[in-house]
């Protein structure tokens, strides 16, 4: 006999993929008239208009309030913001071209300023004529990466003033992506997993993403001969008019470690994007996913 917990949880999640197929079959043809698919092992590469991007971030976050309904210290009106700004950190990239400007402390002879173009078939080129997948970036101004680690049971508001608010989260163990570099990204994470913390700040009035801050809140050993000191990503958010979307135009990464095979490492690497200029009419690439049931917001972040 199943509970009343099980059943109703159950119901929620069928009405949730039925208000996502309904999304993806009630939009008029004429949607679709311009819409490029390319086939892919981890799913479709679909390039179309605003429109239908506009209808697959509201599915996300469908997806993502069922998600949160393990977040039993939030209020529905806090799930609500909680879901509305992680929607916005979605593959999605417009097809744009931008540069991006990468300085390393430690390592100079990384630092680099390319500038990037977004493809409709997944690829992206840059002007030193290289090109990879989006899947293959290990920074975008459109998503951030480490957010596949979020635990949605863990979460709980930690500040509040008249405009924002700010909700943190412990890192989850089990997290899982279809992207390689997340994956490889989730596997090193999981070494310091429990002094692990995420940051997000939403604006109260629309669920804007305003900032996420992932970071290690105390020095951690790994094995018997390896300590990481230090570990935070910074996003900072702003909307683009333009783009009608979120991007991340400054990011800043830190890490900190000792280890008798490398001795003492602290690295600061800063990535700002700049000079946006996007096809019209707008369109975006983005990538579908082979198991929506089983799929979160956060596997689609390009890299």
């Amino acid at each position: 006999m199943f509970s009343h917990s099980t059943v109703r949880n159950t119901l929620r999640n069928a009405r949730t993929l039925l208000i996502g197929v309904a999304l993806l079959t009630v939009v008029p043809n004429s949607v679709f008239a311009d819409r490029k698919v390319t086939a892919t092992d981890s799913g479709d590469i679909v390039a179309s208009d605003l429109a239908e991007m506009q209808e697959y971030s509201e599915l996300q976050k469908a997806h993502l309030l069922t998600k949160l309904e393990v977040a039993k210290s939030l209020t529905d009106q806090q799930r609500e913001l909680v879901a509305t700004a992680l929607s916005k950190d979605l593959e999605g990239l417009p097809l744009c071209s931008f540069s991006q400007n990468i300085v390393y402390r430690e390592e100079t002879e990384k630092s680099e300023t390319r500038l990037a173009t977004v493809h409709e078939n997944g690829l992206i080129t840059d002007d030193k004529s290289r090109e990879r997948m989006f899947s293959e970036w290990k920074y975008s101004p459109f998503s951030a990466p480490p957010s596949a680690g979020m635990d949605f049971a863990s979460v709980t508001l930690i500040e509040e003033t008249d405009s924002e608010a700010t909700f943190q989260f412990k890192f989850d163990k089990k997290a899982k992506s279809s992207s390689e570099n997340i994956r490889e990204l989730l596997g090193n994470l999981k070494r310091v997993a429990k002094n692990l913390r995420y940051d997000l700040t939403v604006d109260k009035q629309t669920g804007a993403p305003k900032k996420l801050v992932l970071e290690l809140i105390k020095p951690t050993r790994v094995m018997v001969v390896a300590r990481v000191k230090k570990i935070r990503h910074e996003y900072v958010y702003k909307f683009d008019e333009n783009m009608q979307r979120f991007t991340i135009p400054v990011q800043v990464i830190e890490f900190a470690y000792s280890a008798p095979t490398r001795g003492k490492v602290d690295e600061k690497i800063d990535v700002t994007y700049s000079n946006f200029e996007c096809s019209t009419p707008l369109r975006y690439m983005w990538r579908t996913s082979t198991d929506l049931t089983g799929a979160t917001s956060f596997d689609y972040n390009p890299q």
